[in-house]
């Protein structure tokens, strides 16, 4: 959350708008991704079709030279806009190991 009054970054693990490409896999399908914004425990992306808020996901983030892999849970959907069929998901890992955490850390640079 950003104070309205300072703009000070004040969650525990500050928001990258950092643009990565990745994998979601689900019991029932594979969708291609890309983050919008991302930190260590979630991220905002866009995919070409809904996911259902709950949905569980496998993730697989491309970083450079690595992978991090992790499981999330969809906590957002909002269309894009009546035109576009794409859509932002907001995702929250909520099984992601220490090792996988460092790697998103390392690469967002904090």
């Amino acid at each position: 959350m950003i104070h309205k009054n300072t703009d000070i970054e004040r969650r525990r693990h500050p928001r990258s708008p950092k643009r990565l490409n990745f994998k979601l896999k689900t019991q029932h399908f594979d969708v291609v991704a890309e983050t919008k914004d991302l930190s260590c425990i979630g991220a905002l992306c866009q995919v070409n079709k809904p996911i259902p808020e709950m949905t569980h996901l496998k993730m697989i983030l491309e970083l450079p030279g690595q992978y991090a892999e992790c499981e999330g849970t969809v906590v957002r959907v909002e269309k894009n806009s009546p035109t576009e069929d794409t859509y932002d998901i907001a995702i929250y890992f909520n099984e992601i190991s220490k090792a996988e955490k460092k790697k998103i850390a390392d690469y967002l640079g904090l």
